[in-house]
């Protein structure tokens, strides 16, 4: 019997609710891997707007003649950097991108096979070239789809997630999932190895291959799609399942210190 599944979006992450029970979404468990190059690379790009702004405010000052005290230039540029850290833009752009690329790439795939797609998606150029390197792909190895956009989820191991695709490719039933990033990452393959899982534990046939398909957002990136094999699931299946205890650690101990943040709220608004 199929299971009814509402997705729950928050701030403590994305979830899947499974006939009553929350389930962590797979990315949302892969949150807890550490990523050794993301403050190098959150502190290059908030050192580069800082110094743009500072410049641009040191510009405008000159042209004035005025001299204005230290203070003031500082609230000024705090005024400009804004609460919303440089990195964070970036970030939140890119998954503007990826999620714009994915919604186009659903409609052009289901309207292929004639199901229900409804109107084609509005997208940006950086999507559209990732779309259009999709298209290339699925050209090249006679892409038919079987699953679209599905939600897939281990009731024995807890967790949920959607699956881009399963299709066949070159005839060879495959799992596929879509990054439009700079490059590929191992928690993709995390990712992949554990919805391979939860479709086999939900009644499908185990894929016989799993992929990872990157598609460029940029016309200077001279790889317009670049395919990578991911790795046997008995491999990488016992890695998610030890990130998803560290994340279920990790996830609890952050809720009982919200918990305790909380308490003495509450009771200075009592004595209010």
């Amino acid at each position: 019997m199929t299971a009814k599944v509402t997705r729950r979006d928050g701030p403590s992450g994305r979830f899947y609710e499974v006939d009553g029970e929350l389930y962590p979404s797979v990315t949302h468990i892969l949150t807890a891997i550490n990523k050794p190059a993301l403050v190098p690379w959150a502190a290059k790009v908030e050192r580069e707007a800082c110094t743009a702004a500072a410049a641009a405010l040191y510009e405008e000052l000159d042209t004035t003649g005025q001299k204005f005290p230290a203070s003031w230039y500082l609230t000024e540029l705090h005024a400009r950097l804004g609460t919303v850290k440089a990195h964070q833009r970036t970030m939140e752009k890119a998954g503007d991108i990826g999620t714009q690329a994915h919604k186009a790439i659903e409609w052009i795939m289901r309207t292929a096979i004639g199901a229900q797609a409804g109107p084609e998606p509005y997208i940006t150029a950086p999507a559209l070239v990732a779309v259009q390197a999709f298209r290339a792909w699925a050209a090249s190895v006679r892409l038919k789809p079987v699953l679209i956009e599905r939600i897939v989820y281990s009731k024995t191991r807890r967790y949920a997630g959607t699956l881009d695709l399963l299709a066949r490719v070159d005839g060879v039933l495959t799992m596929v999932d879509f990054k439009t990033g700079k490059a590929i990452y191992g928690e993709s393959h995390l990712q992949a190895a554990a919805y391979s899982a939860a479709l086999e534990e939900m009644g499908y046939l185990e894929p016989v291959r799993s992929l990872v398909v990157r598609l460029r957002k940029d016309e200077t990136d001279p790889t317009p799609f670049e395919p990578v094999d991911v790795p046997a699931r008995a491999e990488l299946l016992p890695v998610f399942l030890a990130t998803r205890a560290l994340w279920e650690w990790t996830y609890a101990n952050e809720q009982a210190f919200r918990a305790r943040q909380r308490k003495p709220a509450a009771a200075r608004q009592a004595v209010a």
